[in-house]
Formats: C-alpha cells, sequence, structure tokens
C-alpha cells in the first residue's frame, strides 16, 4: 500500500469509526446546558434597546450577516426565548435534530449582543462552540440516549462519530489557536519571564475589576514561577490537540485543562466562559461501564450480570 493511500485509510478510520451513542448524547447535553447558562445569566435581548448612537461603528456587513439592527429588544426576547424552548428540547431530547437546527440558528443571530457583557474579544465567549456543535450534531442521531424517550431498540456503535470528533476538533482548535497567536503576536519570547511578570501586573491593577489580587502579584516577583507559567501554558495550547486523536491524552488534558482555567482565572482574573466545554472530550461511555461495574450491584454475592467493559464495544481510534 502506497504511502498516500495510507493516509487515506488512517483519515477515514479517524473521522468514519463507530462512536458510542452515549457520548453522543453526551455532547449534546454538554452543548446545550452550556447555551443555557450563558442565556439565563445575562439580558441578551436588553442590547438591542441601546441607544442608537452605541450602534454607529457596527458595520452593515455585520448587521446582514447576524441579522442585527438596533432599537428591537422585544423582539430579540421572542427569539431568546425561542432559543431556550428549543434547547430544552435539545435536553430532553425531543425532535433533536429540530431543535439543535433552531437552537443553533437562533444562538448564531443572539450571540454578537453578548459582546458588551463580557469583553469584546473573539475568544472568551461562551456561545461561539455552541453556535457550531448544534449545527452539527442536527445532522445526527444524538437523541437515542439520555433522552425522555430513548430509543427502546437495541443500539450499536452510532455511525455518526465524525460529528463527535468534529465537535472536538472545535475544542481543541481554541487552543491551538491561541498557541499560534501568541507565537505569531511575539514569539517564543511569549513565555519569558519577562513578559509573564508583564501581565501578571496589568492583570492586577485595576482593583475595581480584580477579584483575586494576591496571588498575581505573589506570583510577577518570582521570575522562575514566571518562566513556568508561560513555557507551561504556551506548551498547553501548542500540545492539546493532541486530545483529539488520544484517548490517553484526554484523560490528561481534561483535567490540566480545567486546573489551566482555574490558575488563569486566580492569577490573572480572565474568566474563559468556554472551560466546561472540555467536558466534551470526557468519555462517558467509559464512565457508564464503570458506574455499572462498581455499582452497588457489584457487590451483590456475584449475581450482576454485567459483563465490564468489553460488552457491546465497537474498536474506536484512541
Amino acid at each position: 500500500m502506497s504511502a498516500l493511500r495510507r493516509v487515506a485509510a488512517a483519515w477515514e478510520r479517524f473521522w468514519f469509526a463507530p462512536e458510542s451513542p452515549v457520548n453522543l448524547a453526551a455532547a449534546r447535553l454538554v452543548l446545550a446546558f452550556q447555551a443555557f447558562w450563558i442565556l439565563l445569566s445575562r439580558d441578551i435581548p436588553a442590547l438591542s434597546g441601546l441607544p442608537r448612537e452605541l450602534w454607529v461603528d457596527v458595520a452593515p456587513a455585520a448587521r446582514f450577516r447576524y441579522l442585527l439592527w438596533e432599537g428591537r429588544p422585544g423582539l430579540e426576547a421572542w427569539l431568546q426565548t425561542l432559543a431556550l424552548l428549543a434547547l430544552a428540547g435539545v435536553v430532553l431530547g425531543v425532535a433533536t435534530r429540530a431543535c439543535c437546527l433552531i437552537a443553533g440558528l437562533l444562538l448564531y443571530h443572539l450571540a454578537p449582543l453578548e459582546t458588551l457583557f463580557f469583553t469584546p474579544s473573539p475568544w472568551s465567549k461562551g456561545l461561539t462552540l455552541p453556535v457550531l456543535g448544534l449545527l452539527t450534531l442536527s445532522v445526527t442521531r444524538c437523541g437515542e440516549r439520555l433522552a425522555l424517550l430513548p430509543s427502546k431498540d437495541a443500539l450499536s456503535d452510532s455511525e455518526d462519530g465524525w460529528a463527535l470528533r468534529l465537535v472536538r476538533l472545535f475544542v481543541c482548535q481554541q487552543y491551538l489557536f491561541s498557541g499560534w497567536a501568541k507565537l505569531a503576536a511575539a514569539g517564543w519570547g511569549w513565555a519569558s519571564a519577562e513578559n509573564i511578570r508583564a501581565w501578571l501586573l496589568l492583570a492586577n491593577l485595576d482593583d475595581q475589576l480584580v477579584a483575586f489580587g494576591a496571588p498575581g502579584l505573589w506570583l510577577a516577583e518570582r521570575p522562575v514561577l514566571c518562566l513556568s507559567m508561560g513555557a507551561s501554558a504556551l506548551a498547553f495550547d501548542l500540545g492539546f490537540v493532541t486530545a483529539l486523536f488520544s484517548a490517553r491524552a484526554r484523560r490528561l488534558l481534561v483535567p490540566a485543562g480545567l486546573f489551566f482555567h482555574l490558575a488563569i482565572l486566580v492569577t490573572l482574573n480572565y474568566a474563559f466562559l468556554g472551560a466546561p466545554l472540555l467536558l466534551l472530550l470526557v468519555d462517558w461511555q467509559h464512565v457508564e461501564r464503570r458506574q455499572r461495574v462498581y455499582g452497588p450491584s457489584s457487590g451483590s454475592g456475584g449475581s450482576s450480570t454485567s459483563s465490564g467493559p468489553a460488552t457491546g464495544v465497537t474498536a474506536r481510534p484512541s
């Protein structure tokens, strides 16, 4: 077999290998609950009612791209309500494909209104990946498990595994491109002790915005720790993409990522709203199997009929 054919075969195995319906359903729930949290934690439609003067710098192309115009808070409130109803359908597994599609399209429209609530930066938003993820899942059978009315048929591994891998790719890209942006802007010197110290001091200057001041200032006075922080952050950003291909890497990088974002919050006071989406990389089928094996029925004098992790599992790429 030629090298090109081997690459093509590996590509096909990666994208089109079967996937557990549990993992597909869990992705549906993670994306929906993330969107629920963002929509219910702020009054997004109210931004449409801001004075016209605050909209003068919004380009016509952006208005038509998102179908957004000022002075329509009532309409935006109705659209947000419709988005919440669609998300409820996604969570319950009712008309899942239609609800994913409707929720994704409405979130695409509403997401730009979030900007003034948090930050104008494009990488700290909480609705970007739910939009992409829900639209992707809208063409899959992600409602067969973890649903109000789950499928009564014996479910084999789903052929829609490509969708879960695409959603996971979206998660990995935000870290890869973050590392890329650091290198493009400052080169490898971004990880230097001097640069990290400057970021720590800048992030802890405004006492009206700082929630955790002492940890960042303490780190800023220790060059070795600053260098370690910069090097580990850059390595994490550039290396996180391995979680897309390796189950072992996912088991290491998902908890490391949660710790990474917690450390950034405590030292730099930057809250990354997409951190809960790391749960998209968890193997929930494995968690479910372990729960069956080690659950209450496992200690009933050998009466458990669970056959363990080997039951009904189709090989998937690690």
